[in-house]
């Protein structure tokens, strides 16, 4: 989910040289000289340290990705690596705990805390996108403004980590699995993220405070994310896998967990995770082997949820509409396990309005 804070140092202090148009021949003069040196360099390398400040830590209210790459992995109270249920249930969401492992840079780094923004107050870590084609949410009418759309020609590593804070490593692990970026893939216009084992899994995040070089990240508050999903399995099966499409604040469980869409032990369910509990519901139509949308309408104080834009799930919240990031990934629990393409799950878009 950067680098640290670099100061700025005197390197050489100003030394006068001899002149070369005089012999000091006297003991004496060279000892009067030798002090004056002394003197000069010493205040010298004082004004050097007087112009060149150490920057301190800046009183705003937030940190940039740079910032936060600085901060102590013990102190921080950021989510990380997943630590799940065993089995998952009707309480059980794609879940973050309260550490996140820090990014192995060669330096220990790791996601900050809140992220500074006043509640209510929308973040955007990314640049707006021009909406040429008049995109707008499936389901929910009004006038809106898209501020991320992300067709998966390529793999924007500006907007997305193919990992958990650490690639492929133990330290980083989401349901169940070490995320692997390569697991993740963009082709076709899609991006497919994919088990190789019972350990390997897939992530996609947008988190903006996950340290990573060159991440920039998105975050929203208010508005509605949307995706087309391929969720692998079959009608006369089941889902399968543990994968989920969802949006965490930086602060697990006081800034919440939104699970749009969720499989559990094959079955779809939206699910909310605040320090209040959990609000969960299932849906019993069939939602694997084909494209499906599932979006999320936040608004203050509460979500409503859609699929096919069909209101499926509305819920107050408690989370201060505190700025969420963006999750694609696929797990390992309970239930039918794939590994390969043939179990992965498929992303078509990802749009964000306001």
């Amino acid at each position: 989910m950067g680098t640290g804070r670099q100061g700025t140092t005197a390197t050489a202090a100003f030394r006068p040289g001899p002149d070369p148009g005089r012999r000091f021949s006297t003991k004496g003069r060279s000892i009067h000289w030798l002090c004056g040196l002394l003197i000069l360099t010493g205040l010298s390398a004082s004004a050097a340290q007087t112009a060149f400040p150490i920057p301190q830590p800046s009183s705003g209210s937030g940190n940039t990705a740079s910032e936060s790459a600085a901060v102590d992995p013990a102190l921080s109270s950021a989510p990380g690596a997943d630590v799940p249920v065993e089995s998952p249930s009707s309480e059980s969401g794609a879940g973050i705990p309260t550490e996140a492992p820090p990014p192995d840079h060669g330096t220990d780094t790791s996601a900050e805390g809140p992220s500074g923004n006043p509640a209510g107050a929308d973040s955007l870590a990314v640049t707006p996108v021009l909406d040429t084609t008049r995109r707008v949410p499936l389901g929910v009418r009004g006038s809106w403004h898209l501020v991320f759309d992300d067709e998966f020609e390529t793999l924007n590593t500006a907007s997305w980590t193919p990992y958990w804070f650490n690639d492929c490593n133990p330290k980083s692990v989401m349901n169940n699995v070490k995320t692997c970026s390569s697991n993740v893939k963009v082709a076709n216009g899609e991006a497919v993220l994919q088990l190789t084992d019972a350990e390997s899994g897939a992530l996609l995040s947008t988190n903006p405070k996950d340290g990573v070089p060159g991440h920039v990240g998105f975050e929203f508050t208010s508005g509605f994310v949307e995706a087309r999903i391929y969720f692998p399995g079959t009608c006369s099966s089941t889902i399968h896998n543990w994968t989920a499409w969802w949006t965490a604040g930086q602060r697990f469980p006081h800034t919440g967990e939104i699970d749009i869409a969720e499989a559990l032990a094959g079955d779809m369910w939206s699910v909310y995770h605040s320090a209040e509990g959990s609000k969960n519901r299932p849906d019993s139509a069939c939602w694997a082997g084909a494209y499906h949308t599932y979006g999320l309408h936040r608004k203050t104080g509460a979500n409503d949820i859609y699929y096919d834009g069909r209101l499926v799930h509305s819920y107050a919240t408690n989370d201060g509409n505190s700025p969420h990031y963006l999750l694609l990934n696929v797990g390992v629990s309970v239930g039918s396990q794939v590994f390969g393409e043939r179990g992965s799950m498929k992303v078509d878009y990802v749009r964000a309005w306001q």
